[in-house]
């Protein structure tokens, strides 16, 4: 029998009133699954409380273009921006040709 505590619900408590734990492969949704198997039952839990229902878009890269520029403009050497931006996920003629069009709207001001 399964007991629910209507008054203090939350999902930690739904999770061991329902026996999850070690039972997640059978319980769990597929996604949630596969979120659990990756960061774990409490990020899962987290994740699932935050944003159910939506649709979590994850972009190729992790860092702002504008972000991978400022790291670059502190560097005057091509080769090493080039490797700042391929570790940024970003090509070098795209950061470069961000760099430039800052400079050119720093001129007109």
């Amino acid at each position: 029998m399964v007991s629910i505590d209507l008054d203090n619900l939350n999902e930690e408590t739904i999770y061991a009133a329902f026996s999850v734990d070690g039972n997640e492969a059978e319980a769990l949704n597929d996604s949630y699954l596969e979120l659990f198997e990756l960061i774990g039952r409490d990020a899962m839990l987290k994740l699932y409380k935050y944003f159910r229902g939506d649709k979590i878009d994850c972009p190729m890269r992790l860092y702002r273009p504008e972000f991978i520029a400022d790291l670059a403009k502190q560097t005057t050497d091509r080769r090493e921006r080039a490797k700042i931006a391929r570790a940024g996920g970003y090509t070098t003629k795209f950061i470069e040709g961000m760099l430039s069009k800052r400079r050119t709207e720093n001129e007109t001001d």
